[in-house]
């Protein structure tokens, strides 16, 4: 195989587009032989930015033009599918930016067209990259907390300011579709409660059921949910998974943490954990903790284009939260508390995706 994979990007709504992008043009198993974006004044500026990328505005004409072998696609969580199901057709493998789609229907269509055209899928969690969570899967694995109880996850930020349209065509596209039901799926939830959903799945395996409560509480300009929590429910623990868009500073980040029989893990930063282990006979509690650097991972986890195109170079498996499989899972959590946020009811799982 060639010593770069011929890729390309479809779709430029989603606000990491530009990220993935730039890591793109520097792995070295990368060959970023073009972009569609179909907004004309959000082409127009990364043209600007990157001349020397191709740029089209008709994905047809891109395939025709650039034969790719491999996409990365930042369209919206809804017309993602259809971008993976054209690509599939083609024989090309999909890398989609998270979450994996709007629902769980969407994204066992996506799983399934994928399988049935001998392509690979692979959903982008940013937070695959960082050495912390591996080493907390790690030290959880080695028995280091011992059974796990539950995970407390929080996530988010100040959120879509109000004049999002007109801070530029990277806010007025981005924000754009976040804020839109149809094409999101959600909100702050979809968005947010995504990064928990998938670590939860991963660390633990599905729960069994969810209880959400979530609402617009601060901003008045979408009609979709600023705020989201969901409990998930286990036959012996439970996670809690938060995402915000109403929160703009913070005195100190709340790490996430893994609560454990024996003890406790938390993700200080991207590259490092904390853990504590149970005390004395009799103590109640212990805080004594210590630091643990994380082992530095290999070359190709800098990014998520990085690993996608050295698996695909490679013929390596993709492994963890990225795979479909997992991401799909994250999915039906997230749906399941979307649903209980309606109903105010807990809702079982598995959802039924399909009908006769």
């Amino acid at each position: 195989m060639a010593a770069r994979i011929r890729l390309a990007f479809i779709g430029g709504e989603h606000l990491h587009f530009q990220g993935l992008l730039a890591a793109a043009l520097a792995s070295p198993t990368a060959d970023v032989v073009g972009i569609s974006i179909a907004d004309d004044e959000l082409r127009d500026f990364f043209v600007r930015r990157y001349p020397d990328v191709a740029a089209f505005a008709d994905p047809e004409e891109l395939y025709d033009r650039a034969r790719p072998e491999a996409i990365v696609t930042c369209a919206d969580n809804r017309r993602a599918a259809e971008v993976v199901a054209d690509a599939a057709r083609r024989g090309v493998h999909v890398m989609k930016e998270k979450p994996m789609a709007a629902d769980v229907a969407l994204a066992e269509e996506m799983a399934t067209v994928t399988a049935r055209h001998g392509v690979r899928l692979m959903v982008n969690w940013p937070t695959n990259w960082h050495g912390g969570i591996h080493t907390a899967k790690q030290l959880v694995e080695a028995g280091e907390i011992g059974r796990v109880l539950g995970i407390h996850n929080r996530a988010g930020h100040g959120g879509p300011p109000e004049d999002f349209a007109s801070t530029g065509p990277i806010g007025r596209v981005g924000w754009g579709w976040l804020i839109e039901r149809s094409a999101n799926g959600g909100g702050a939830a979809v968005d947010f409660c995504s990064y928990g959903a998938v670590m939860s799945r991963w660390f633990t395996g599905q729960p069994s059921n969810v209880t959400a409560h979530g609402g617009r509480h601060s901003k008045d300009f979408f009609t979709v949910e600023d705020n989201g929590i969901m409990i998930l429910g286990y036959p012996r623990g439970h996670s809690v998974i938060e995402g915000t868009w109403t929160q703009p500073a913070v005195p100190v980040r709340q790490p996430t943490m893994i609560y454990g029989e024996k003890g406790a893990i938390a993700l200080t930063g991207p590259d490092e954990v904390a853990v504590a282990n149970l005390g004395s006979s009799g103590e109640l509690v212990s805080t004594a903790s210590r630091t643990v650097a994380a082992d530095k991972l290999p070359d190709h986890y800098r990014s998520g284009p990085d690993y996608f195109t050295h698996c695909l170079r490679n013929d390596e498996p993709f492994e963890g939260m990225v795979t479909p499989e997992i991401s799909r899972d994250a999915q039906e959590i997230l749906d399941a508390g979307l649903r209980s946020m309606v109903s105010g009811q807990r809702i079982g799982l598995p959802l039924p995706t399909f009908s006769y």
